[in-house]
């Protein structure tokens, strides 16, 4: 074993069922192993165990890539949290030589939450078109863990969330603690805490001291009314965003948001004005006199934003930018707009009226 004071504390039995499990798949093979991380109470039990059962080997014949995706509006209280967690683990864990590395996966410009918005005239997520999730989220990690198709990734999937989780999982279960993947990819999800309750996973988090750099008490705080992860990968069918405060500041999927609207109330107040533009634009995406009646496919109904909603939206968004002194949209994205717009009155099959 590595010597290492908060690596020897006692461990719960079932945290300790799971770090054996996890050197036992660790050693079994040479695939490179990737987590998704969320900085949510799962994913940060799961990588929390990870990292002891690390701790507890002599050798190491592989590198953990553990994959943060930046969205670009992430909720930028937990954006900083994780941020700083992945500077803190970087130097706890090579001080201890253990083969984790640290990588933030962000969309492609083009896919990018505002340039589809503002450049493109998407109507901001609905439960009917839910484009945000696969461009933001699930395709920017893809494209890191898809260079090597036989690679396993680590989820913090649970069973007991819900009943028609547990039949999912169930459904797809390859073993024990493996999943099934969805399509061609030769991929394998591996779960090491996909028995533990929501009460093993606090449990995990408060008494399990190593790391240092997972603060389970900056992690209570954040929870303090509860929430869940958006997903870091496609794990399973009918898994995506919704409720989750571990997520996007902008998103219009669920009618309120309470999450956010909890933290403003324990002491957030920066995100009052993010709040306000997000409450705002979940009204204006249906307004019809700002969106096109035609689809750019050519089919009647109700189209992209037309280009003065897109301008008014991009002001809005520059007002709750200066006013909550964050950085809601980069330069880049900007231009990239702007050519979007371009390209739109320079197109002559782009009719935003038809009689």
């Amino acid at each position: 074993m590595r010597f290492c004071n908060n690596c020897l504390t006692p461990v719960l039995a079932k945290d300790q069922n799971a770090i054996d499990i996890i050197k036992q798949e660790y050693l079994k093979d040479d695939c490179p192993w990737y987590l998704g991380y969320s900085g949510g109470k799962d994913s940060s039990a799961l990588l929390k165990l990870v990292i002891g059962a690390l701790s507890q080997l002599d050798t190491f014949h592989k590198d953990i890539t553990v994959i943060y995706c930046d969205t670009g509006v992430e909720n930028p209280i937990i954006t900083e949290y994780v941020y700083d967690t992945f500077e803190s683990l970087k130097v706890e864990c090579s001080d201890l030589g253990l083969p984790l590395k640290y990588e933030i996966a962000i969309p492609k410009l083009v896919d990018r939450f505002f340039v589809k918005v503002i450049g493109r005239g998407y109507p901001t997520p609905t439960n009917i078109f839910r484009w945000c999730t696969d461009k933001l989220r699930i395709n920017p990690v893809k494209q890191i863990i898809d260079q090597h198709p036989k690679a396993t990734i680590l989820l913090g999937i649970r069973n007991g969330e819900s009943e028609q989780r547990d039949r999912t999982i169930s459904k797809h279960s390859k073993s024990e603690y493996y999943l099934t993947q969805n399509g061609s990819t030769r991929n394998q999800i591996f779960s090491p805490i996909i028995h533990h309750s929501l009460k093993d996973v606090w449990a995990t988090l408060k008494f399990n001291d190593f790391p240092n750099s997972i603060d389970s008490q900056k992690q209570g705080e954040l929870y303090k009314d509860a929430g869940s992860e958006c997903p870091v990968y496609r794990e399973l069918p009918g898994k995506s965003c919704g409720s989750s405060r571990f997520g996007c500041w902008t998103c219009t999927v669920v009618r309120k948001d309470k999450s956010i609207s909890k933290m403003i109330e324990n002491g957030y107040s920066e995100l009052t004005h993010l709040h306000e533009f997000r409450n705002w634009i979940s009204v204006f995406r249906d307004n019809p006199e700002y969106r096109c009646n035609q689809r750019r496919n050519g089919q009647k109904g109700l189209g992209p934003f037309t280009l003065e909603g897109r301008r008014i939206i991009l002001d809005r968004l520059l007002e709750a930018e200066s006013k909550s002194e964050m950085v809601l949209i980069s330069n880049e994205e900007i231009k990239k707009i702007k050519e979007l717009w371009q390209k739109d009155m320079d197109n002559p099959k782009y009719i935003e009226k038809t009689a």
